[in-house]
C-alpha cells in the first residue's frame, strides 16, 4: 500500500504548475483515501473552482474542459439534533444539478428539525470552505481538530450519484484544494465509507438552467440501410456532424455521440420495384425492425425514400417496443413549412416522385405545389440511380445529375428525394452550387435524429438550420 501511495504522489507532482513548490496536503489525503481503498480515480487540475456550476464549466475530463453538471458532486455540510436530542453533523451528497430534499434528508438521518447548513465561521475552524466539501474526509470522531472532535458525522449520498450516468459514468468533485480535482467512481467509493448512507434526497434544482441539449439518458439511434448501403453511412455521418455543430465547444468528442445500431439489409434494393415486391419486401424488413427494437433503440430510421412506404407497417412493430420511427418525408415536409417553402420539384424515382398511392411523401406533401416530372425525367432519374448503386458515386454520375436538374425540372427549389442523389450532392457541395437550390432530405434526416438525441425540437430555429 506505500508503494501505491508512492505512486499517487508521482502521478501529483506531474501536474504541479510553475512556481509550486509542494502538493497540498489536503489533495495527498484524497488521493491516499482512495487508493488504501482500492477506488479507481484520477486527478487533474483546474481553475479555482467555487461552486458546482462554476466547477462543471472547468474541470478538466478525456481532454475536454467542462463536464456535465449532473457529473459535479454537489455536497452539504450541516448540523441537525436527532430523535434523542442529540447534536450530530451530516454530510449529504447529490448531482449537482440537484438539490438537496430536506425533508428526505431529515427522513433518512432521523433529524427531528432540519439540518442547517454551517456557517463560514464555522467551516474554517474545521479548516475547510464553500466548495471544499467532499466525501473524502474520514468525517469519523477524533479525525480532525475542532467541533467534529467529539460529535458523531453521518454521510448520505442521493440514490442518484451511485447510478452511472452516460459516459464514462464516473463524478468529479473537488480534491481537497479549490484547483485541484478528482474523478472517481462513486458506487465503489460508497462500499468502503462506513456508516455512509443511500437514499433518495434530492430533488431538481429549478435554479439550474441546463443546456436544453443537456440529456442525462443517450437513446440509441437505430438505421435500416441498403439501397443503397453507403445511404446508411452517409445519414449516420450526418448525424454526427449536426450533434457536433449544435453542441458547438460543448462538445466532448467521441463521448457525446449517440450509440447507434446499424442493420445493413441488401432487401431495400428490392423497393426499386416497390409495386412488383412489396410482400417480399416486408418479407425481409419488418424482422429487422422488430431485430433494432429488440436491442434497444429509442428512434428507428431509414435511410431509404422509397421504404418509407411502409411507415404505417414499421409503427406498428415500432409502437409495440416504445420506439419512435423517425418519417424522412415527415421531417422534410416540417422543415419546408418551417421555412416557407411551398413550391418544389420532388426529383426521385416513379414511385416517390409522382406522389401516388407508393409515395411516403403523398400525405406530408399536400398542400405544397409539386412540379410534376415527365416520363422521360422519371426514365433518366431511375438510370442513374442503378448506375450509383452499381458504380458508387463518381464525376460521370455527377455529371448526369447536373443534366436532369438542367433539361427536366423547372423549379428553382428541389428536394432530390433519391438517397443515391444524396450521396452525389455531397460531392457536389464540393464543386459548386447547380444553380437551382437543393434540399436533401438525408442531411435533413440527419439533423432529426441528432435533435432527438440531444433533446431539441425539429425544425430548429429557423436562423439555425442549414
Amino acid at each position: 500500500m506505500q508503494n501505491r501511495n508512492i505512486e499517487v504522489a508521482v502521478q501529483a507532482e506531474q501536474l504541479l504548475r510553475p512556481g509550486e513548490a509542494s502538493i497540498p496536503l489536503a489533495v495527498l489525503h484524497t488521493a491516499s483515501f482512495l487508493a488504501d481503498r482500492g477506488v479507481w480515480f484520477r486527478l487533474s487540475r483546474n481553475e479555482e473552482a467555487f461552486s458546482c456550476r462554476d466547477a462543471s464549466r472547468k474541470r478538466c475530463r478525456l481532454g475536454h474542459v467542462g463536464i456535465p453538471l449532473w457529473d459535479e458532486l454537489k455536497s452539504f455540510l450541516g448540523s441537525f439534533r436527532d430523535e434523542s436530542g442529540s447534536h450530530r453533523y451530516v454530510v449529504a451528497h447529490c448531482r449537482g444539478d440537484r438539490r438537496i430534499n430536506i425533508e428526505s434528508l431529515m427522513e433518512a438521518i432521523g433529524a427531528i428539525e432540519p439540518p442547517e447548513r454551517l456557517a463560514e465561521g464555522e467551516l474554517t475552524q474545521l479548516g475547510l470552505q464553500y466548495g471544499l466539501i467532499n466525501p473524502f474526509e474520514t468525517w469519523e470522531p477524533f479525525a480532525i481538530n475542532g467541533p467534529l472532535l467529539t460529535l458523531p458525522v453521518t454521510q448520505v449520498f442521493d440514490k442518484e450519484v451511485l447510478e452511472r450516468v452516460g459516459l464514462p459514468g464516473t463524478l468529479m468533485t473537488n480534491a481537497g484544494d479549490l484547483s485541484w480535482a478528482v474523478e472517481f467512481e462513486a458506487e465503489r467509493l460508497v462500499k468502503f465509507l462506513h456508516g455512509a448512507k443511500v437514499a433518495r434526497i434530492s430533488m431538481p434544482d429549478p435554479e439550474e438552467c441546463l443546456h436544453s441539449w443537456e440529456r442525462r439518458a443517450a437513446p440509441t439511434l437505430g438505421i435500416i440501410t441498403g439501397n443503397v448501403p453507403e445511404s446508411g453511412m452517409a445519414l449516420w455521418q450526418e448525424v454526427i456532424d449536426h450533434v457536433r455543430n449544435i453542441l458547438g465547444a460543448e462538445c466532448l468528442g467521441d463521448i457525446s455521440m449517440p450509440p447507434v445500431v446499424v442493420h445493413s439489409l441488401p432487401a431495400l434494393g428490392l423497393t426499386m420495384e416497390l409495386e412488383h415486391r412489396r410482400e417480399a419486401i416486408l418479407k425481409e424488413l419488418l424482422p429487422a425492425v422488430e431485430s433494432l427494437c429488440r436491442q434497444g433503440v429509442r428512434h428507428l430510421a431509414i435511410a431509404c425514400n422509397t421504404t418509407h412506404y411502409f411507415t404505417p407497417e414499421i409503427r406498428e412493430v415500432c409502437g409495440r417496443h416504445g420506439v419512435e420511427f423517425v418519417s424522412v418525408a415527415e421531417v422534410l415536409a416540417n422543415w419546408l413549412r418551417a421555412k416557407g417553402v411551398n413550391r418544389l420539384a420532388l426529383i426521385g424515382i416513379r414511385y416517390v416522385a409522382d406522389l401516388g398511392r407508393w409515395s411516403a411523401y403523398r400525405d406530408p406533401l399536400a398542400g405544397f405545389e409539386v412540379e410534376a416530372l415527365s416520363d422521360r425525367a422519371k426514365e433518366r432519374l431511375e438510370v442513374l440511380a442503378y448506375q450509383v448503386k452499381a458504380e458508387g458515386v463518381s464525376e460521370a454520375g455527377l455529371s448526369r445529375l447536373r443534366d436532369i436538374l438542367r433539361d427536366e425540372v423547372q423549379s428553382d427549389c428541389v428536394v432530390l428525394a433519391l438517397t443515391e442523389l444524396s450521396l452525389l450532392l455531397a460531392r457536389q457541395r464540393k464543386k459548386g452550387r447547380s444553380g437551382k437550390i437543393l434540399i436533401d432530405p438525408l442531411a435533413l434526416y440527419g439533423e432529426a435524429l441528432a435533435c432527438r438525441f440531444l433533446g431539441l425540437p425539429f425544425p430548429r430555429e429557423v436562423n439555425e438550420s442549414g
